[in-house]
């Protein structure tokens, strides 16, 4: 097993969805982790990364990689598992790339979470609260499209990633070892952070400005 640390250096207000609402005063509430503090899930982070391998394998990247025999075929498939859809459910491949939840790191974790600091009084700080309403085409407020949602400041979290010989199919199993010991599976990776530029609900619309470093080992 081979790790690292992605470090997500967000630069303006974001959030990631919690599929709750905050009542009548807002829509969406954005996602926490067990000390309320904000988090990234790692199945959004994951995403992301196999959505940027598959745009730089698009735009032939990664000609350079040459992978073991095996039956996989792709670095994306290798590090991801399976495509979604592609294959029945019981012959699905698991990929070698484990991502956790990115969350603030430990020390001011630490602070806002412990009884005898002023950190539990500042927490609620980290978050705001945004409003839109759609504009008709006579420039004005059509009724009943206000939306409330919870943002989060800019800051830094922290996730671990891993590299791991994760199947059970002596084939694969025997690809994915010798991957780890021939390819710089992590060099790769760390190549296309750059096309992912922001993270979280509404990224594609002003929210989440990131920007992705992959830390050396650990």
């Amino acid at each position: 097993m081979s790790m690292r640390t992605l470090t997500v250096h967000l630069h303006g207000y974001w959030r990631c969805g919690s599929g709750q609402s905050g009542g009548t005063h807002l829509d969406t509430l954005t996602s926490r982790d067990g000390e309320g503090l904000p988090m990234i899930p790692g199945r959004h982070l994951k995403g992301l990364l196999r959505h940027a391998m598959r745009c730089a394998q698009a735009w032939n990247w990664l000609d350079g990689v040459s992978l073991p025999d095996g039956p996989v075929e792709s670095v994306e498939e290798l590090l991801f598992g399976s495509l979604s859809g592609v294959e029945s459910r019981y012959a699905t491949r698991p990929g070698m790339l484990l991502v956790d939840d990115a969350a603030m790191p430990e020390a001011e974790r630490a602070f806002l979470v412990h009884p005898d600091t002023d950190g539990p009084q500042l927490r609620p700080f980290l978050y705001r609260d945004i409003h839109r309403t759609a504009i008709n085409r006579q420039g004005s407020a059509s009724d009943k499209t206000l939306r409330g949602a919870e943002v989060v400041l800019p800051m830094r979290l922290e996730a671990s990633l891993s590299l791991e010989v994760t199947s059970l199919e002596d084939d694969l199993r025997r690809q994915q070892e010798c991957a780890l010991g021939e390819i710089d599976l992590w060099g790769t990776l760390k190549g296309v952070l750059p096309l992912i530029s922001a993270i979280g609900a509404e990224r594609n619309r002003g929210l989440g400005e990131a920007a992705l470093i992959l830390g050396g080992p650990s």
